[in-house]
C-alpha cells in the first residue's frame, strides 16, 4: 500500500515534531513554498522546507557529503523566493533512511548555510543531526 506525497509529508512531520525535543510550539500548517510553515503566533512564523536524501547514499559513502551539498544548494537557491515571505526563521529537513550521520559535521564544516537550521532527520533510527 502505498501513501500520497501530501500524506508521507504530514507523517515525517509529525515524526520530526515528536522527536526534535527542541521544537518550538505552534500550528503547522502544509504550504507549498516552503512545504509547511509552523506559526508560532500571529506575526512570527518559521517556514519548513523539506526534502530526501535519496538511497544512492547508502550505495557509495564516499559520495554522500558532496551529494548532501549539492542538495541544500539546490534547495537553498529556493530560498530567496521564501525570504519574501518574512519568515522569523527558514528551516531545511531532509530525510535519511537508515544511514550512518555521527561523521557528517568533518565532511561539511566549512559550509555557510542560508538557512537558519538543516537537519537530518533519519527516519529509521529516528536520530536527528542538526549541521
Amino acid at each position: 500500500m502505498s501513501i500520497d506525497k501530501d500524506s508521507e509529508e504530514w507523517l515525517v512531520m509529525r515524526y520530526f515534531r515528536e522527536k526534535y525535543t527542541d521544537f518550538p510550539r505552534g500550528k503547522l500548517v502544509k504550504s507549498e513554498s516552503p512545504d509547511f510553515i509552523l506559526k508560532l503566533s500571529r506575526k512570527k512564523s518559521i517556514g519548513i522546507e523539506r526534502t530526501r536524501l535519496d538511497y544512492i547514499i547508502n550505495n557509495n559513502p564516499d559520495l554522500w557529503p558532496v551529494y548532501l551539498i549539492s542538495l541544500i544548494e539546490k534547495k537553498e537557491e529556493k530560498l530567496r523566493l521564501y525570504k519574501k515571505k518574512l519568515f522569523a526563521k527558514y528551516w531545511l529537513l531532509m530525510t535519511v533512511e537508515d544511514v550512518n550521520l555521527k561523521d557528517i559535521h568533518k565532511h561539511i564544516r566549512d559550509y555557510n548555510f542560508l538557512f537558519d537550521d538543516v537537519f537530518l532527520f533519519d527516519l529509521f533510527s529516528g536520530e536527528i543531526t542538526e549541521l
